[in-house]
């Protein structure tokens, strides 16, 4: 039988390094005070422990319900002294508004002492005694002295503290008044007097802005206080029956006041916490957006990551064709530069002290861009080419880039002086017209398309080493601020001579060098485009000791204090007053938006159970004062434990299922029932609402009850049917029955109040429907019953104090209901809303994720997004077994041709998008998930395989096989795209396995790319390697022949660099007969 058999479990724990007195909880006064206000600060460290956690039913202990019936007990504030200050804070004008209330509720409660005593001073018989009245126009004083306090701005923690425990002392000082200062009447004051010891203590559980162990004392103080002096003065005259029920009725007031301040304050404690968890992982995701954003926009323009995330956002629409993230620029300075003798560099040192010295010489380059205003296209393996005048244009692009030219050779001569190595640099820029943008749905990569780019490309394969070659477009562009001389460019390249290209050498002079342009001094650090100010190109080692903000700064932030940070300034943005008018009704507090409010009534209550065992508490309660006061009935026991145990069996159903001792007992049926029961806020109300009128009607019994025959009574009784139960007239029995009763109801309307899950209006319509019936009963009872207490001949008078008194509790429970449900729905929206931000959040990290998925592999990803590495350090791996694959359309070049029928070259980049954008998307089948795209060149595609495969997938060359087979599928896709689009592209692909170096170079604008060998045998297997065929080497012919691949020894070849190598033409797939061996080996 399957039983979900877990609920949440909260749980608050207190750690005290030290002992001794702390601050105020539960959302009420504290020791310490806000940031705003000073205050005192205990001497005792104290730790949050906040634990939320689905714990299955069975493991609920013995020792833990007595560990949380101690916590209910003697709960206290459990908070880091930081948190605890915030909650505090959070809390403030709330439990100033409840302090404030509870405030001119006893100064009301004083002035109407007084004017009493004023009108019953004319009295003859029985006059107040003067002093009382002196008492209660010195408490009403100093009350309203208190709320003008409270209404002060600059009021703060500390002074709600003085303020609340100033209260809590004038409360005990007034119940003793109240008993002292009126010694005549001995039998009636014995009660008379104890509505209001009662409502002082309860009044000190939900109105004073006080710890749960400070109101414990408060609630005993005021009743030791009351009983103590009655004591005193009344020893003589005081039956066991009446002292027995005024100790009832004051242990149970406490008893209630402590289960209706412990649900409150948890509620409260619980809300804030979870909001703080919103809080924190929605920085913890926002600090993580912020770096993927800066990772984004290293690689690609702002402007284009934003099309591409908005797109991602939207959903996917019908098309034809793939969309295209390209962009025409007229009037951009294009600059390629080559390493000359790089290789005599690179010979002389390991792949992986090349990898380092390239990600150090290009991390000196992007410096230099950024401090040029020129944006870094790609690195090609020891080619860097930028450009200058995107995505903002500039005047003065030609100038930027020919600046950077010049500085690149200044580096690169750095290196010459100390290596040794007779390396330079070769550098060509042209001016024109440019595309820009991203091609393809995989490892994307910002590049510049257009014949000018071309041109620009054999500028520098025509330049000279150590000079900067020049078209006469860019130097119409530079006007006179540099000496050129003619280039004759047309003698070292053939292109530049077939297209009789006019060409300028610059003449570096340090005199006459131009000044960075307006502004360039600050622009490294302030006047750069937007993309590469956000990565921060300027010297990281600066930017850590200046303390610029970046994310490598932002990370060394102390998590905690940013979101207490956050926390801090939304307290102080957002006050609770100003929640309530935005987004409640001002009487019912319901809110404005019916979505809100479905989903707040959809919020089950956790403190449901506790509600239900404050009602059966009561009700055992009333059971035995009535059974005190009143003779025996059969009828009404029999109601009253009936009343009893059927609560005791709904508490069962809802708390006694998670006891590991009911799970073999209790039926499946009542698991359903409890969680319909707890499920939601709605079915909570409902069994709220129905418990509590069984209370009330046990309790209504003895107050309308059919007469017992067999039982004397001295009662006026007609019909027999009598309005109060049988009482007989011994003296012994003598106690105050209609006050006791009274009383009793009482605690019918505090127990309906500290039913939390009840809304403001519920618990009035509740409150008047319990009282109304009862004053009007009472009303009906005879004179005689009011007589029967010595010297109380004003019955009417008696009669209005109940209704008075049952106001006043009305009155005073409206007000608390009112405080709690607006602190419970505002406690809500503000959870609601930070779930909601984090959910934005999380969509967002869902759409930069998805775009880092497509420009670095995940792995490379992650390791740049983490927080335990530097900027200077640089990413690589050694991979010893990795398939290369180089794929080629050469035939592509004949066919980009710029016209303005096809939109200046957009048209033919488009579609080879699609031949590109059909390669990526064979790489998202199950059998190449082996393969990783690593970048497009022109119409060159460079992919390899096993950079990621465990040792035994490489061992059994699963990785050569599924790079193989992807070649031959390019070919088909190829032929596909040909077939509809009526052209007649050849693909060319070359393959090699080997070990290589993968890593990134370029730390503030990551390249991630692959070095060895084995790339460059690959690369060398494409450029001489044949159209519509699949050249490849030795090695790969070693495994795939045995699998039974038909491979076409081509020969020996002339390759550059290596020699003469033995090559081999990949035709088809392998035999069937061959794959099924393999496949039953």
């Amino acid at each position: 039988m399957d039983r979900d058999r877990t609920r949440p479990h909260v749980l608050w724990t207190k750690m005290a390094v030290a002992s001794g007195g702390g601050g105020g909880g539960g959302g009420g006064a504290s020791d310490s005070s806000d940031s705003a206000g000073g205050g005192a600060n205990n001497n005792k460290e104290t730790t949050w422990e906040y634990v939320e956690a689905k714990t299955p039913a069975h493991t609920v202990t013995t020792v833990d319900c007595c560990t949380s019936c101690y916590y209910f007990c003697w709960y206290q504030h459990v908070h880091r002294n930081d948190i605890d200050s915030l909650y505090q804070r959070y809390f403030l004008h709330l439990n100033r508004r409840s302090l404030t209330a509870l405030l001119g509720v006893m100064a009301a409660l004083c002035a109407l002492g007084a004017l009493l005593d004023l009108a019953l001073s004319q009295r003859p018989s029985h006059p107040p005694p003067a002093a009382r009245s002196a008492a209660f126009g010195a408490l009403l004083v100093f009350y309203l002295a208190l709320v003008y306090t409270t209404l002060q701005t600059s009021f703060r923690q500390v002074h709600l503290l003085v303020c609340s425990y100033l209260v809590l002392g004038s409360f005990v000082v007034l119940v003793s008044l109240v008993s002292l200062l009126d010694p005549g009447a001995a039998e009636r004051a014995i009660v008379s007097d104890l509505w209001c010891a009662l409502f002082l203590v309860y009044v000190s559980y939900a109105l004073v802005p006080v710890r749960m162990r400070d109101s414990v004392v408060a609630g005993v103080l005021l009743a030791g206080s009351y009983l103590a002096c009655n004591l005193a003065l009344h020893a003589d005259t005081l039956h066991w029956k009446r002292v027995t029920c005024n100790v009832i009725l004051l242990v149970a007031v406490n008893t209630i006041g402590m289960f209706s301040h412990y649900p409150s304050k948890a509620a409260q404690r619980q809300a804030f916490l979870e909001t703080r968890q919103c809080i924190e992982s929605r920085l913890s995701i926002q600090r993580e957006n912020q770096k993927q954003e800066q990772l984004l926009l290293s690689v690609l323009p702002r402007h284009v990551a934003m099309e591409m995330k908005a797109d991602i956002a939207k959903k996917p629409q019908d098309s034809m064709f793939h969309k295209i993230y390209i962009h025409r620029h007229e009037n951009v300075s294009i600059l390629f530069a080559d390493i000359c003798g790089f290789t005599s560099l690179a010979s002389q040192c390991t792949a992986e002290e090349v990898v380092r010295m390239l990600n150090e010489l290009f991390a000196r380059f992007d410096k230099l861009a950024a401090e040029n205003h020129c944006l870094r296209i790609k690195i090609l393996g020891d080619c860097y080419y930028c450009v200058s005048g995107l995505p903002d244009p500039r005047p003065d692009h030609a100038q930027c880039c020919v600046e950077m030219g010049l500085d690149m050779i200044e580096a690169i001569a750095l290196v010459r002086d100390v290596t040794g190595v007779n390396v330079n640099m070769r550098v060509g820029i042209h001016t024109g017209r440019v595309h820009c943008g991203v091609l393809g749905l995989k490892k994307w990569q910002f590049d510049v398309w257009s014949n000018d780019v071309t041109l620009a490309n054999y500028m520098e394969a025509g330049g000279i080493p150590g000079s900067v070659h020049i078209t006469k477009e860019t130097l119409q562009f530079l006007g006179d601020d540099y000496e050129v001389v003619p280039g004759e460019g047309g003698q070292r390249h053939p292109y530049l001579r077939d297209h009789n290209i006019e060409t300028y050498i610059i003449i570096p002079n340090d005199k006459k060098r131009m000044a960075p342009p307006e502004n360039n001094t600050s622009a490294a650090l302030h006047g750069v485009a937007k993309e590469i100010r956000i990565m921060g190109h300027a010297n990281a080692r600066r930017h850590l000791n200046m303390g610029t903000k970046g994310y490598v700064v932002g990370e060394k932030k102390n998590s905690q204090e940013e979101v207490n940070d956050y926390l801090s300034h939304a307290i102080d943005a957002h006050s609770i007053e100003q929640l309530r008018a935005e987004h409640c009704k001002k009487l019912t507090l319901t809110f404005h938006k019916a979505d809100v409010e479905e989903k707040y009534m959809k919020e089950p209550d956790p403190m449901l159970g506790i509600y239900i065992v404050c009602a059966e508490v009561v009700l055992v309660f009333i059971f035995i004062i009535h059974m005190i006061i009143l003779d025996l009935s059969w009828i009404r026991v029999f109601i009253q434990i009936g009343g009893i145990a059927l609560i005791i069996m709904v508490i069962c159903i809802i708390l006694c299922l998670h006891l590991e001792l009911f799970t073999a007992v209790i039926p499946s049926k009542c698991y359903k029932i409890s969680e319909k029961l707890t499920g939601n806020r709605l079915h909570s109300q409902v069994i709220s609402i129905v418990i509590l009128i069984i209370v009330y009607v046990c309790c209504m019994t003895s107050a309308i009850m059919p007469e017992s025959e067999d039982v004397a009574s001295c009662w006026y009784y007609d019909d027999n049917f009598t309005m109060i139960a049988n009482v007989t007239c011994m003296q012994e029995n003598y106690v105050n029955v209609p006050e006791y009763l009274t009383l009793c109801l009482a605690l019918v309307l505090l127990a309906c109040a500290a039913v939390l899950v009840l809304t403001t209006v519920e618990k009035m319509v509740l409150l008047l429907l319990f009282t109304l019936p009862f004053c009007a009963l009472s009303f009906t009872w005879d004179d005689s019953l009011w007589n029967f207490v010595p010297g109380a001949t004003d019955v009417l008078y008696l009669k209005t104090v109940v209704v008075l008194v049952l106001c006043l509790y009305i009155a005073v429970l409206v007000i608390h209901g009112f405080q709690t449900e607006a602190t419970s729905r505002l406690d809500f929206l503000w959870k609601l809303q930070a779930m909601e931000e984090k959910e934005d959040m999380e969509d967002l990290q869902a759409y930069n994720r998805k775009l880092l998925g497509n420009i670095l592999p995940a792995h490379v990803a992650e390791y740049f997004l983490c927080s335990d590495h530097r900027h200077e350090d640089l990413y690589h791996e050694q991979c010893d077994s990795v398939g290369i694959m180089f794929a080629s359309i050469p035939n592509f070049s004949e066919f980009y041709m710029e016209l303005e029928a096809n939109n200046e070259g957009v048209e033919c980049l488009r579609l080879l998008n699609e031949i590109i954008a059909d390669f990526d998307e064979l790489l998202s089948e199950e059998q190449f998930k082996c393969i990783e795209k690593i970048k497009t060149t022109g119409y060159t595609y460079m992919a390899a395989s096993g950079l990621t495969m465990a040792q035994e997938d490489i061992a059994n060359n699963v990785h050569i096989v599924a790079l193989a087979e992807y070649a031959l599928r390019m070919q088909e896709q190829l032929h596909h795209v040909n077939e509809h689009s009526f052209n007649h592209f050849k693909i060319r692909i070359g393959l090699n396995v080997g070990p290589v170096v993968a890593g990134v170079i370029g730390a503030k604008k990551p390249h991630y790319d692959i070095w060895g060998n084995a790339v460059n045998v690959a690369s060398r297997m494409d450029s001489t390697g044949e159209v519509e065929k699949i050249q490849v080497t030795q090695e790969v012919y070693s495994i795939l022949e045995p699998l039974g691949y038909p491979l076409e020894c081509r020969g020996y070849i002339t390759v550059k660099g290596k020699g003469d190598m033995l090559t081999y033409f990949l035709t088809g797939r392998r035999k069937p007969a061959v794959e099924s061996a393999n496949n039953r080996l």
